[in-house]
């Protein structure tokens, strides 16, 4: 415990990074009744806030950009936060100061919750000729090189022409890869009829160098995961790792003789993960072997009076010691703690540890379906996408949007449940009809 603050001057508090760690921190420092003056300022790059864990859905048209894609501006209303929206160019810890644009900021706390960006592996072409599915940007350009590929392949009469452009790789079958996978072919679905393609043309390889899928987070949604691709004919290349991208497709090592296969696509997303963001590895921090920040227990850099950091880019202290899984639920709740300790050094008070309960994970497996590993249970097809959906919406930023959205989804959450009931229905039916088959045999 620290002495606490007595001058009467404010205490600048800076939040970098507006997603789901930082954008919570503010909320929370802004909720308190401070006994001195505080400056909270948040700092994005985007105008937007983005509810990550539903971002598929705006490619195949189930959720408008509105609703999981507030302007900060909306989301912070009356609040005392002063948002910026710029480019971080440095952070200069020695200084307490971040320059953002032309503009530096001074700071008694820094909250780090930048998160990552794409990690292209160093694969040579990967980062030019890829698609990464990260933020709203890329989700919007994904979904106009889609159509613009699918409107050329219907022009295209040439047949290895025509394949390559029908030919859909996603690389890294992580969450992402699988849940971009299964969207993706439900979208297909739909845009085929729209250009009059055969949908039998078009593939959709889920290529990843491990065995399995969903290694790591989520693991226990595998077998559900499995069924919903092996439905949308989804073609496992597993144990196969891409080693080039180009304009004209991938490369590939197929065996452990390091034999390279090479696989024409004009669509490659890249799902591979996520890495530090530049300005956080180049601070003078300690860090793990993947460049992830050490923090304590409390969510602090050591050495770094009144720094804290969050979320994807930090390497939280685990008895196995692997971290926590990147994940929106571990990030608000760090955020949480972190605003609370922040108030505890400014007042004086004890500061608490973050301590890490799993509740369960989701995944988002084609239109109208979903898994869901909560409550001990493993739930699939559109039970797991009513599920997903209610839950959603109490974590969306502000209870304006909540019941905006509310209104939009509740028609489909009942439409999930009805479904589920007329699945459960039919196959009471079955089971009847076949006893009664039976007893009269």
């Amino acid at each position: 415990m620290t002495a606490p603050h007595t001058t009467s001057s404010p205490v600048d508090i800076l939040v970098l990074g507006g997603g789901f760690a930082g954008l919570n921190t503010a909320f929370q420092l802004s909720n308190y009744p401070w006994t001195r003056p505080v400056r909270i300022t948040l700092v994005d790059r985007n105008d937007r806030f983005l509810f990550t864990p539903m971002a598929y859905e705006i490619l195949t048209g189930e959720v408008e950009v509105w609703e999981i894609a507030p302007l900060y501006r909306d989301i912070l209303g009356n609040r005392p936060v002063r948002f910026v929206q710029g480019v971080i160019e440095r952070i200069d810890l020695e200084k307490r100061q971040v320059q953002v644009g032309d503009t530096t900021h001074r700071y008694d706390y820094l909250v780090l919750a930048l998160g990552g960006r794409p990690n292209f592996r160093q694969v040579p072409g990967a980062d030019k000729y890829s698609q990464p599915f990260y933020d709203l940007a890329h989700v919007q350009d994904y979904q106009k090189h889609v159509t613009r590929t699918l409107d050329r392949a219907r022009q295209t009469a040439d047949p290895k022409a025509r394949k390559a452009l029908l030919n859909f790789l996603v690389v890294g079958a992580g969450t992402c890869g699988v849940e971009v996978s299964c969207k993706l072919a439900d979208y297909l679905d739909a845009q085929a009829r729209v250009y009059g393609l055969d949908r039998q043309e078009m593939e959709i390889h889920l290529i990843d160098r491990n065995e399995r899928i969903l290694r790591g987070v989520a693991h226990r949604l595998e077998p559900i995961a499995l069924d919903a691709l092996r439905r949308r004919r989804v073609n496992l290349v597993l144990d196969w790792g891409v080693t080039k991208v180009t304009p004209e497709g991938v490369e590939i090592r197929c065996d452990k003789q390091g034999t390279l296969k090479q696989v024409a696509a004009a669509t490659i997303t890249w799902t591979g993960g996520i890495e530090m963001h530049p300005l956080l590895t180049a601070l003078p921090v300690e860090k793990d072997a993947h460049g992830r920040i050490r923090i304590t227990q409390q969510l602090e850099v050591p050495g770094q009076r009144g720094v804290y950091a969050l979320g994807d880019a930090t390497h939280f202290p685990t008895d196995d010691g692997q971290g926590l899984p990147a994940t929106a639920q571990v990030a608000v709740r760090q955020s949480e703690i972190a605003a609370w300790n922040i108030r505890a050094d400014i007042e004086g008070w004890m500061k608490l540890p973050y301590i890490y309960i799993g509740l369960g994970e989701m995944l988002t497996l084609g239109i109208g379906e979903a898994g869901a590993d909560a409550f001990g249970m493993c739930i699939g097809g559109t039970l797991g996408a009513a599920m997903r959906r209610a839950v959603y919406l109490t974590k969306l930023p502000t209870m304006g949007l909540k019941v905006r959205v509310g209104g939009a989804w509740t028609g489909e959450i009942a439409k999930s449940l009805l479904a589920t009931g007329e699945r459960a229905v039919d196959a009471v039916r079955q089971a009847t009809a076949q006893a009664q088959t039976n007893q009269a045999a």
